[in-house]
């Protein structure tokens, strides 16, 4: 896990841990031992924080307790846990919350309007924007090009128990990260690189609307040069000049487009 200075909650990826299903996998394990047993994984994958939910510190056993395991843990398996930032048993569904991605349509001016509906304001009055996105019934392809977008967007971004595998539901993740730990056109390594340019690109949490964002595209660009483009229509589009350092689906050899249901990350050439 990534710690950082005394700013890291402003535009950090928070993943959420069902600590029930860890421990469920975890035969024996106390629900905060099989999380603990997890920050590996979860380094790799660069989220900045873990969010324990549902959580119930109340739960907690002293660690001198009598008798087999408690279910949640102990007091000193909490503050092993707490080696990494932690946010336990916390709900965040205040406005400083957005769940309009969540909820939009596959459609650029949905998402547009999630983006643009007062959020991007929230800094200027020190409340960092947050999003979430993950959903049951998403394609694949879309789901890829909407993780992007949410990732290359500024505040912080909130990721749920599995969804850089592709499951929207608590699981056992193992047989998952051995499938797709070493293909690298897997969506866990997709999530992986994201998540590490996201690092070396955030600046400033401000984004500028390009010229042909609209009906089919969102097209913004972030601080120091990074842009990120989607494509929400049925017709390949032109990209911007650039290198393109990711993208959700692979792109034509000449990356001068890009395809339906894809977002691309490009260091502008301008």
């Amino acid at each position: 896990m990534v710690r950082a200075g005394a700013g890291w909650w402003r535009q950090p990826v928070v993943y959420q841990v069902n600590p029930s299903s860890f421990a469920a996998a975890r035969p024996g394990m106390s629900a905060l031992r099989a999380v603990t047993s997890r920050t590996g994984y979860l380094a790799a994958l660069g989220v900045d924080a873990i969010w324990l939910s549902p959580f119930d510190p109340a739960a907690l056993a002293d660690d001198d307790s009598p008798g087999d395991p408690p279910l949640a843990g102990t007091l000193a398996d909490f503050d092993d846990l707490t080696t990494v930032n932690v946010i336990a048993d916390l709900v965040p569904n205040s406005p400083a919350f957005d769940f309009e991605l969540l909820e939009a349509d596959w459609d650029a001016g949905e998402f547009l309007r999630g983006i643009t509906d007062g959020r991007l304001g929230l800094p200027q009055r020190g409340i960092p924007a947050t999003w979430v996105l993950s959903s049951q019934d998403a394609n694949p392809r879309r789901a890829r090009a909407a993780a992007l977008l949410m990732l290359a967007l500024p505040g912080s971004a909130f990721l749920h128990q599995g969804e850089e595998l592709g499951l929207y539901e608590p699981a056992d993740l193992t047989p998952r990260i051995r499938a797709q730990e070493h293909d690298p056109g897997s969506t866990l390594n997709l999530y992986r690189q994201a998540l590490s340019w996201r690092r070396k690109l955030q600046a400033a949490p401000h984004l500028e609307w390009m010229p042909g964002t609209g009906e089919q595209v969102l097209h913004f660009r972030r601080p120091g040069g990074w842009r990120s483009v989607t494509n929400f229509g049925p017709q390949d589009v032109p990209l911007p000049r650039g290198t393109v350092v990711l993208a959700s689906a692979p792109l034509r050899a000449s990356c001068s487009v890009l395809p339906p249901d894809t977002t691309a990350w490009i260091i502008s050439a301008d």
